[in-house]
């Protein structure tokens, strides 16, 4: 039968067709091993290889069989596919490329291509090749399927839902529907739409996933114990899933526990190159535990490794801020920037060590340089706001973020420390108008829809405060002060259930806020309960006779 290889290798394509990858790449091999050449053998040798997650192997195959058959586009979809997995998108984009020169009516080529560019969040090239992949094949769901990934990336969650809602009427029993759907919930903030969706995904190929998005969900609810658990649970069903015990630990530091956070990033900091998340994390821990020099220790010997590195030093500059050394963060930050100017990332940590050591002049005036050496740069130009407003001068703050709008028009987070600034200083109009700005470029910016709350709530309109706290749930953290300008609305409006319990959610988010106190008080004597009133009357009074307004929620106090 060895004469004739034509007839083998066909018999060898067939198994593989069937499903039977061993028996096919047992007899791909003995043909290869005499010496019979065809580029199909390398293909589909690659595709075994491919299956069995051997990507270097299959790498070198598909090269084979490119070089064989220059004309053919099987093997650059082959590449493409390994590129990808490898993480390495730029050449997946470029193989993908070659495959559609050597054959443009490629559908799986264009479908590829809409993944590939989904995840470089390059949305426009995304939709047009999913559009070319559906005009090829109208009943693929995997198109749709790249689409939500590319809507939910840029936050357009509606058009992601809507996605996911095409893919189950094409594939109702799709493997990542599930997770996918409940992903974009979350997103929408439907939590309890959500979590059914984990649920549903738990019995799945992709429970990892779910349990993953589950502890995401437990998390921000705070309940640290469950999400733990969760995150447990997603490790314990995929062990390398570097991203699940990554949350796993950052939850057990919400919860005070430092060794085992330790513990579950073990595995990650004994690589040769190791996450800079799990080092920043095993370094949070050491200080919480009062070992703030390990921490030191650590980043110092990642530097000894990859000296040139940026996220090494930005991270021990973080970290020596963390651990209240300004001055030697300072000294850090001064050494990197003199060796590599251009790293701005340094430079922004840098004026803020400068800050906190109270050389806030001179940490406005590099802002300044930065600024104007980069003008298109929005994180430069609010932390430039933050400083003026850590130094008392809130007009040049106002100033300075009104100088941004003019590189940066459609930036939602300029609009919404303008907001800020204007509601801080009583121009309740002026900062609506802001707010609404910003709200036309960012429908669910979080600052911008607490700052919209606190404003109607203060122009004395409950009914727009309730509205606008309705969406800004979905967002903001219970302790935003626009949660509680929310409740207020809702007492206002005599629905005192709804305030009661934002009220409570928002009283024990921020214990440290009278105001909050007294606004559960009000809502306590609403029900007829004047002793639990009169409780955090008391409590009010205990905190701070006097309620003090804090900076935070919009972008400015953000990047402060």
């Amino acid at each position: 039968m060895w004469h004739d290889a034509d007839r083998r290798l066909a018999k060898a394509v067939q198994r593989f067709e069937e499903g039977d990858h061993a028996g096919a790449r047992a007899m791909l091999r003995s043909l290869d091993r005499r010496g019979v050449i065809s580029p199909r053998i390398d293909l589909y040798l690659g595709h075994c290889h491919l299956e069995d997650d051997q990507v270097p192997a299959a790498l070198r195959r598909y090269r084979r069989s490119a070089a064989l058959s220059p004309g053919s586009a099987a093997p650059w979809m082959g590449l493409g596919l390994c590129y990808g997995r490898l993480g390495h998108l730029d050449r997946a984009v470029k193989a993908f490329g070659e495959a559609l020169e050597r054959d443009p009516d490629l559908e799986e080529a264009h479908c590829n291509l809409a993944h590939c560019h989904a995840l470089r969040e390059d949305l426009a090239r995304a939709e047009l090749h999913a559009a070319r992949a559906l005009e090829l094949d109208p009943t693929c769901p995997h198109v749709h399927r790249h689409l939500a990934l590319a809507y939910l990336i840029a936050g357009r969650t509606d058009e992601a839902l809507a996605a996911w809602l095409r893919v189950r009427a094409l594939e109702p029993h799709h493997p990542e529907l599930d997770v996918g759907l409940g992903r974009t919930l979350a997103a929408q903030g439907r939590r309890a739409e959500a979590r059914a969706a984990f649920h549903r995904a738990l019995a799945g190929p992709h429970a990892a996933d779910a349990a993953y998005g589950l502890g995401d969900l437990a998390r921000a609810e705070g309940r640290s114990s469950e999400a733990i658990a969760h995150y447990r649970s997603a490790v314990r069903r995929e062990p390398d899933f570097v991203e699940a015990r990554l949350r796993w630990a950052e939850a057990a530091l919400d919860a005070g526990r430092v060794q085992r956070a330790l513990e579950v990033l073990e595995p990650l900091l004994g690589e040769p190159a190791p996450e800079e998340e799990a080092v920043r994390l095993a370094a949070t821990a050491e200080r919480l535990s009062g070992r703030p020099r390990d921490g030191v220790a650590r980043y110092r010997t990642r530097l000894q490794v990859e000296p040139d590195r940026e996220a090494w030093w930005q991270g021990l500059v973080e970290h020596l801020l963390e651990a209240d050394r300004p001055r030697g963060a300072a000294c850090v930050a001064r050494a990197r920037l003199k060796a590599c100017p251009g790293d701005v990332g340094t430079l922004r940590l840098y004026t803020r060590a400068l800050g906190r050591s109270g050389r806030r002049r001179e940490a406005v005036r590099r802002l300044a340089q930065a600024v104007h050496a980069r003008p298109r740069d929005l994180e430069l130009h609010l932390d430039l706001a933050a400083a003026l407003l850590a130094a008392a001068r809130d007009a040049s703050a106002e100033r300075a973020l009104l100088r941004a709008l003019s590189h940066l028009p459609e930036a939602p987070d300029i609009w919404t420390g303008l907001a800020e600034l204007a509601f801080e200083a009583g121009r309740l109009e002026v900062a609506l108008a802001r707010t609404l700005a910003a709200l036309r470029r960012d429908r669910r910016h979080p600052g911008a829809l607490g700052i919209l709350v606190r404003v109607h709530h203060a122009r004395g309109v409950p009914r727009k405060a309730a509205g606008a706290g309705r969406a800004a749930q979905r967002v903001l953290p219970p302790d935003d002060e626009a949660r509680r300008d929310h409740g207020r609305a809702l007492l206002a409006l005599g629905r005192t259930a709804p305030a009661l319990i934002e009220l409570r959610r928002y009283v024990l988010a921020a214990p440290q806020d009278p105001e909050g106190y007294l606004a559960l008080a009000d809502a306590l004597d609403a029900i007829g309960d004047p002793d639990g009133a009169r409780r955090q009357r008391h409590l009010a009074r205990v905190v701070h006779r006097v309620a003090v307004p804090r900076r935070h929620g919009g972008a400015v106090g953000r990047a402060g």
